[in-house]
């Protein structure tokens, strides 16, 4: 199994911070962001794992990998955007990078802004036995929270509804960006592609996909941080510092 990286983004929404250097290298705790990213997904045992960042920063990135040792089974593949109005989107991203590595699955997505103390192996062992897609939700245990989130409907544990920020939360359950796609969750992935479907957020395939294949889930409780904005940032950076 490969796991991928998503770190293509360009933060504008973090400005100044992220101006010049990715937020996926911001420190926190007295490390990239990145770092705890890579540490989530090393006790998964991948073959390798690819981190898909855009043009601009990947000198950055290429620097900080290869500083270390420890980042011996790491790639990076580089995506050709300059700027926000070049950037792919995260499932473009996904789709030329599928390709470009003939990925053919299994192989487990985590954005590269996503920072928590999930134990991803629940997701790995959910996929060996069902040999489906698996996506990771976190409870927000709140319905007025539940609203600013991808929200998923369930049936014991597989998704059958999801939707974007809803009036009406069918749940508490929120989409993380924790993916585990099979051989046919890519295929399914291509058919969404070629049909013409968005390629910016993640949850708009997911939204597709669980009307048409079985998608499994593992819910978590704990801590996650999606690292959208200087608010989560500083609330990360807290979290980190006063964790053992």
């Amino acid at each position: 199994m490969d796991a991928i990286i998503l770190a293509g983004g360009f933060a504008k929404r973090m400005w100044p911070l992220t101006k010049n250097k990715p937020k996926q290298l911001l420190e926190l705790a007295g490390n990239p962001m990145l770092y705890y990213v890579i540490q989530s997904l090393q006790d998964l045992n991948c073959s390798r794992i690819i981190v898909s960042v855009n043009s601009h920063f990947a000198p950055q990135f290429k620097h900080y990998l290869d500083s270390s040792n420890d980042n011996q089974n790491i790639e990076l593949f580089i995506e050709d955007s300059n700027s926000e109005d070049e950037k792919l989107g995260a499932l473009g991203a996904l789709d030329l990078l599928f390709k470009s590595k003939n990925l053919k699955g299994p192989v487990f997505i985590a954005g590269g802004d996503n920072l928590s103390d999930f134990d991803l192996k629940k997701m790995v062992s959910t996929y060996k036995d069902l040999k489906a897609d698996v996506i990771g939700l976190f409870d927000v245990e709140n319905t007025e929270l539940a609203k600013l989130y991808g929200i998923a409907d369930l049936n014991e544990n597989r998704i059958v509804d999801f939707v974007e920020k809803p009036s009406s939360p069918p749940s508490t359950l929120a989409a993380t960006a924790y993916w585990l796609l099979s051989e046919s969750g890519i295929k399914n992935f291509f058919t969404y592609i070629d049909r013409g479907g968005d390629r910016d957020a993640m949850g708009n395939f997911l939204a597709w996909n669980v009307k048409r294949n079985p998608v499994y889930s593992v819910s978590f409780k704990g801590n996650w941080y999606d690292i959208g904005g200087l608010e989560s940032y500083s609330e990360a950076q807290k979290w980190l510092e006063t964790r053992p």
